[in-house]
């Protein structure tokens, strides 16, 4: 972890954003389950091997369990679908 890195320790809650019909499936499944009916998620949740969240990860440079899914948090940060608070 980056020394002002605070993702590990963040929680991660879906917004209010509207999902249009032009987002890809899989991404809208996994901000649904950040929602996680308002809770959110902690890092470590969203983390783990086979979570729900790596198995929606649609991207090339993607191998599973041993990448990091920090650019794809980002992404989702990125696009208003969800946010990132403080503490865990």
């Amino acid at each position: 972890m980056k020394k002002n890195d605070d993702m590990s320790t963040s929680r991660y809650f879906r917004t209010d954003e509207p999902i249009s019909n032009r987002h890809a499936s899989h991404n809208v499944q996994r901000w649904e389950w950040i929602g996680n009916d308002g809770k959110g998620r902690t890092f470590s949740e969203i983390n783990k091997p086979n979570s729900f969240y790596r198995k929606c990860i649609r991207r090339k440079s993607y191998s599973g369990n041993e990448s990091s899914i920090r650019k794809d948090l980002r992404y989702d940060i990125k696009l208003k679908m969800i946010e990132k608070k403080p503490g865990s």
